[in-house]
């Protein structure tokens, strides 16, 4: 029998997850439910689970574009956000009924993952039976990007402050400039993302470069005290109890190139092991070198899959 998410036992569902997939996928309830129904994009007429007498067969979470959230997205195009099966039946009958939906709706596309509050920025490299599954789907693979860690107990920063940077957490009155940042650089899904998780967790989870009252760099950071762990945080059941995340990233165009990505990385990253955070990511990123003169190396690869909607 399929119903829907209203009233679903996310401790029962992320279990049923967790027994379904890589152990660094794993997930608690309230992750799930963050990552679902919290959404403001959640799909809820194609997102279902699936049981039978009380017992957790199947689960689909499908996410709308987030073109109502900031510009960008194609409003035409949906996101599977996740799926978990305890056979592959169950996954085809789940897939089936989807596809029907978002044809009728007009979607001309089915992004796996890469959805507002993700958990999966592409198909994991690491997780065949769920590259096996999309691609008898029907999903063709895309460009590819990485996770990285390191553990940040011995961190120190390898590079010297350029003149005139400074470099601290936000505190509650630098919010109207982070977001006057934002409008001047970063407009669209890094602000949403960051301006949210500000209104969630307060405005210590931004590091950011300043000059004078000037923002002109932030780094989104995260810690094991959040509520509402985003990006690559979603994974800190894997992590262990004291986990940090980092990103997204950025300075002022006019910055780029003289110093200041490093000097805010490697303050942001020396903020977050002074918090007491021992290992920490920083997903879905192509940046391998870039991250890697600080230490940190790959730890997860995806593949992007997306699926054509023939109409």
């Amino acid at each position: 029998m399929k119903r829907s998410f209203r009233d679903a036992d996310f401790d029962r569902l992320a279990k049923f997850w967790n027994s379904c997939s890589p152990e660094k996928y794993w997930i608690d309830g309230e992750q799930l439910r963050l990552n679902t129904v919290d959404s403001p994009v959640f799909d809820w007429g194609a997102s279902c689970i699936e049981d039978a007498d009380g017992e957790i067969l199947g689960f689909v979470s499908v996410k709308k574009s987030a073109r109502s959230l900031y510009y960008g997205p194609d409003q035409d195009v949906a996101h599977l956000s996740c799926i978990a099966y305890c056979e592959a039946q169950y996954g085809l009958d789940l897939m089936t009924e989807v596809k029907m939906i978002l044809k009728n709706r007009g979607c001309t596309k089915l992004q796996f993952g890469q959805d507002s509050r993700h958990f999966f920025p592409g198909c994991p490299t690491d997780y065949p039976s769920l590259h096996s599954f999309l691609t008898v789907e029907g999903f063709a693979e895309g460009g590819e990007c990485v996770d990285l860690e390191r553990n940040l107990k011995d961190y120190s920063n390898p590079y010297p402050i350029p003149s005139g940077d400074e470099f601290r957490a936000l505190t509650q009155k630098d919010v109207p400039a982070l977001a006057d940042f934002f409008d001047r650089e970063f407009p669209y899904r890094w602000k949403y993302d960051t301006m949210t998780k500000v209104s969630i967790d307060g405005p210590s989870c931004v590091f950011g470069l300043f000059h004078g009252s000037r923002i002109d760099g932030f780094a989104l950071v995260q810690d094991f005290t959040n509520k509402a762990p985003i990006g690559g945080a979603v994974w800190h059941v894997s992590m262990g109890k004291e986990w940090g995340a980092l990103g997204a990233i950025g300075v002022a165009k006019d910055l780029r190139g003289k110093g200041s990505g490093h000097a805010l990385l490697g303050s942001a990253l020396e903020y977050l092991r002074d918090r007491g955070v021992d290992r920490c990511i920083i997903d879905w990123t192509g940046l391998v070198d870039f991250y890697g003169r600080h230490g940190f190396v790959p730890t997860r690869t995806y593949k992007a899959m997306g699926l054509e909607i023939e109409r």
